[in-house]
């Protein structure tokens, strides 16, 4: 008989919503942090109504360039939801961007050092939502070719492009990426692509997460990615 491992009987079985979500609380609760990087999308959001499953108190960071940016409109939107909920909103002048932004650098790359130099002053360690997007097929590239060139693309482009700027970028300050845990990989990998994307709609399974836990003017907002901070046309109203 089989001894190990002991759930061999689930290999190669559908994977249903509420184990994900089981497993995203307990990783959630293996995580000593109650801080969040939010930016008002349906992926920090939902982290942030998982989160208060956890803690009495979250503390929520969140950059924009000026009051009327998107993402610090829709974070306030969540946030405001929760009492325990304690958001700071970092909204970095004109002149300390332009000082700040190195030669050859990208808006993004700016926007995220100076977002955790801005939570270093409050935490040393904070939780963010990096790599949900290559696992659930969260980009419009994904819509637009819903295939696994696409999905692998997407997935090795995510060291490079994003998770080696963020450990350069954040500091000292400790990051935390949940939906980067080897066993929620593990198990959103078992997952048909089909089942997270089509030509009508992008990450599935997070929508259908998403629904009736947090408002639903955030899972229909416009996609942007943190790295749009500086960039949004919205923000220079």
């Amino acid at each position: 008989m089989i001894v190990y491992p002991e759930a061999w009987e689930h290999i190669g079985q559908k994977i249903h919503l509420n184990e994900i979500v089981y497993l995203i609380l307990r990783i959630l609760s293996d995580i000593p942090c109650n801080c969040l990087a939010l930016s008002g999308g349906m992926d920090s959001s939902l982290l942030l109504y998982f989160m208060l499953q956890v803690h009495k108190k979250i503390t929520a960071f969140t950059i924009g360039l000026a009051d009327e940016h998107p993402d610090v409109k829709y974070a306030e939107m969540i946030a405001d939801k929760y009492p325990c909920v304690m958001h700071k909103i970092y909204i970095p002048r004109p002149d300390k961007i332009k000082r700040e932004k190195q030669p050859n650098e990208s808006l993004g790359d700016t926007a995220v050092r100076l977002f955790y130099g801005f939570v270093s002053g409050h935490t040393d360690g904070i939780i963010a939502g990096d790599g949900i997007d290559e696992f659930m097929c969260g980009y419009y590239s994904h819509e637009e070719n819903p295939s696994e060139r696409t999905y692998y693309n997407h997935i090795r482009q995510l060291k490079k492009k994003h998770l080696i700027p963020l450990d350069r970028n954040s500091g000292k300050v400790e990051v935390y990426l949940p939906f980067l845990d080897s066993r929620l990989i593990s198990l959103l990998s078992q997952i048909p692509i089909i089942e997270k994307v089509d030509f009508n709609h992008r990450k599935k399974l997070m929508v259908d997460m998403a629904k009736g836990r947090i408002p639903d003017e955030i899972i229909t907002r416009r996609k942007y990615g943190f790295c749009d901070a500086f960039n949004i046309k919205e923000a220079q109203k």
